[in-house]
């Protein structure tokens, strides 16, 4: 259920530059180990034999839960230059429009866990 294009847009908006080969190095062992799943189970996909019920589940759910994902890593950055709880910079106005953003990521959370859950 993963998606290298969402991976690299968190990587792109959230990460710092000189953390980015992380996430090729998580992305290039989920390859492998996809692949070592394949070679020890003699399947020819990792979906075993329900592969076309997920590739049909996929094509279902992808438009839906893609773009929550690309809202979510959109509201993480914002959040991320938001001024702190703490500080004096979150005037009354921007700590209103930081606890919208924050329920808008819960929301997010829970849409993609629930897209997720649903598709097998």
């Amino acid at each position: 259920k993963t998606d290298f294009s969402i991976t690299k847009n968190y990587d792109e908006l959230l990460v710092d530059p000189d953390l980015m080969s992380l996430g090729d190095e998580v992305r290039t062992m989920l390859v492998e180990t996809r692949q070592a799943v394949i070679d020890v189970s003699g399947s020819k996909d990792i979906s075993g034999p329900h592969v076309q019920l997920m590739r049909a589940s996929s094509m279902i759910r992808n438009p839906y839960v893609d773009s929550i994902n690309v809202v979510q890593a959109e509201l993480l950055k914002v959040l991320r230059a938001m001024p702190a709880d703490d500080s004096s910079d979150l005037t009354p106005e921007l700590k209103e429009i930081k606890k919208v953003r924050i329920d808008a990521l819960l929301l997010s959370i829970k849409g993609i866990a629930q897209g997720m859950k649903n598709s097998g």
